[in-house]
């Protein structure tokens, strides 16, 4: 009985044993469980590379810029890249190229359509940018859309907007019907976050880096403390600076008038000086801008018709048929200058130029031939042996000051200019230009500065007593 007893409790104790050995797995479990992620993997951001473009469209410059930004992120092994804009749309831009490099791109790209005070805007390409990005954030006072023209240039409308569209609002999990509004129709921000469309509203950039901690994308959660993290501020370059400017209205249209009016002004002037190079360097910025944007080029014709009218105008010195030619050409011209609506020019830009335009080639352009042609009654021939001082640089033409009135004049110095203040005698005539050399005191010229007939009468005299008279 005793060993019955013994027996027993050897099996109690070996079977408390085993009980408590399979129970030590079960415990164990939950606190392993509780060392595990809670879900997403955490990514901390230590560097930032940020870019923020100064509105106009997306065009070339604009999208090399980013595809720049974000190829220099994943070559530094920064954490993420930031857009800030507002946009008009796109001009001319590779829009396949652009998105692609914004979704194949190993660093997350957030696109911020702000900031807050700015009323900015995300329209056509612009806006399938913000759809594409990895993180899409927007300033309360913002909208995006409408998508559809993507590009200001695609006429026969063949990108397919609508596809793009809906295909980046079911990735992004949003209500599919908010893809018809972007697609006509400028969203707010508040209709855009009901839709589930954006990832987090922010008013600036400072704001947006703080909002970003915590943000999830894909299988990744952010960690971000913006005083730990490195920021580096991009921008784009002096040329691409020029290029992006190329792609405004109103800023084209002006440097063409004005390149062209410069061009102009050098026909009425001797020789070909700075007003011409000006001119050239301008006209073909102009001209770039043209190549760009959609414009009519019959309305562009009609501009440089009323510019080369009013021309024509200032050589008659004539104000009447000519002129009011030339103003309704300029007019109509400019008001038809752009094909798309959104670049339209503003009436006060159109009166403000022709305004300028008028009173610079008819007014102005006007006084200063009858200036440069001297006084009544006086031709070139006229001024044969006079003396003269060289107002501006003789190169080899240019305009010397005879008698109280400008002359145009061609040096025929043995140096290649003259400069400002040379004082200089008319030995003979080429059409209305008069042929000067220099002057050169103690010879038998007579003096630049004339001091009256008298004097020089008396200069050409002998003092008296010198024991010299005519012979």
């Amino acid at each position: 009985m005793v060993c019955t007893l013994a027996a027993f409790g050897r099996a109690l104790a070996l079977a408390a044993l085993a009980a408590l050995l399979l129970a030590v797995p079960f415990a164990a479990s939950p606190a392993a469980a509780t060392e595990d992620p809670p879900g997403d993997a955490p990514a901390v951001v230590t560097s930032v590379e940020i870019l923020p473009l100064r509105g106009g469209f997306v065009d070339p410059p604009v999208v090399a810029q980013i595809r720049e930004v974000i190829e220099l992120a994943d070559r530094e092994g920064s954490d993420l890249v930031v857009l800030q804009y507002t946009s008009t749309g796109g001009v001319s831009a590779d829009l396949d190229e652009l998105l692609r490099t914004v979704e194949a791109s190993p660093v997350p790209v957030a696109a911020l359509v702000g900031p807050l005070g700015t009323g900015a805007e995300a329209v056509g390409a612009a806006g399938l940018l913000w759809l594409a990005a990895d993180v899409r954030a927007i300033s309360a006072d913002a909208s995006v859309g409408p998508l559809d023209p993507a590009d200001l240039t695609d006429a026969d409308g063949s990108y397919p907007v609508r596809t793009r569209t809906e295909a980046f609002v079911t990735a992004a999990g949003a209500d599919p019907a908010i893809a018809d509004r972007l697609l006509t129709a400028a969203v707010p921000a508040d209709d855009l976050v009901d839709a589930g469309v954006v990832t987090l509203t922010a008013q600036g950039i400072e704001p947006l880096l703080v909002e970003l901690d915590g943000v999830t994308i894909g299988d990744t959660q952010l960690t971000l403390r913006p005083n730990e993290v490195e920021v580096r501020f991009h921008s784009l370059g002096l040329v691409r600076r020029l290029l992006h400017a190329a792609t405004t209205g109103p800023f084209i249209y002006l440097l063409l008038v004005v390149g062209l009016g410069m061009l102009l002004f050098e026909v009425f002037q001797p020789g070909f000086g700075v007003a011409g190079l000006a001119g050239i360097i301008t006209a073909a910025i102009g001209a770039f801008g043209l190549t760009v944007l959609p414009v009519t080029w019959w309305a562009v014709a009609l501009v440089v018709l009323g510019l080369l009218l009013y021309a024509v105008d200032t050589a008659i010195a004539g104000f009447g048929p000519v002129t009011l030619a030339a103003t309704l050409a300029f007019v109509l011209g400019s008001a038809n200058f752009y094909a798309a609506e959104p670049l339209a020019l503003p009436w006060w830009l159109i009166a403000a130029t022709t305004a300028t335009a008028l009173a610079f080639f008819v007014f102005v352009m006007t006084s200063v031939l009858r200036a440069q042609a001297g006084p009544e009654g006086v031709t070139v021939d006229d001024l044969v042996g006079r003396p003269g001082i060289v107002r501006s640089v003789l190169n080899p033409e240019g305009h010397v000051y005879i008698d109280g009135a400008l002359w145009r004049a061609r040096w025929t110095g043995e140096t290649k200019r003259a400069k400002v203040g040379t004082p200089v005698r008319v030995h003979g005539v080429d059409g209305a230009v008069v042929l000067v050399a220099p002057y050169e005191p103690g010879t038998s010229q007579v003096p630049a500065e004339p001091a009256g007939d008298a004097a020089l009468a008396t200069s050409a005299d002998p003092e008296p007593g010198s024991g010299e008279g005519p012979h």
